[in-house]
């Protein structure tokens, strides 16, 4: 025999870019899925940033933005640290399979 009980459940009605303010959640075939970009950190002992940690959350825009802007990076440091330069994939797991 089955024996029913309310519960309730908290779930996630909306994500927003931690940067531009914009849903990071579209809508497809009457689903909402997240489509979003994450950047996370945890600092350990001996970093300057010891015990901080961060996370945000970033829509594809602000994603591209923050990648491009560490490829400049790359681009500046490159020559005196002997480095390749970035290419069209740089950051992107090419060993990523989709579930």
């Amino acid at each position: 025999m089955k024996h029913y009980q309310m519960q309730l459940v908290n779930t996630v009605v909306d994500r927003v870019c931690d940067v531009c303010g914009n849903s990071v959640m579209i809508d497809l075939i009457g689903h909402k899925y997240e489509e979003v970009g994450e950047l996370r950190a945890s600092w350990g002992y001996g970093s300057k940033e010891d015990g901080t940690s961060y996370h945000l959350d970033l829509c594809e825009a602000c994603f591209k933005f923050a990648v491009a802007a560490l490829k400049d990076h790359r681009k500046a440091v490159m020559l005196e640290k002997n480095l390749e330069p970035p290419g069209e994939f740089f950051g992107i797991n090419k060993s990523y399979t989709p579930n």
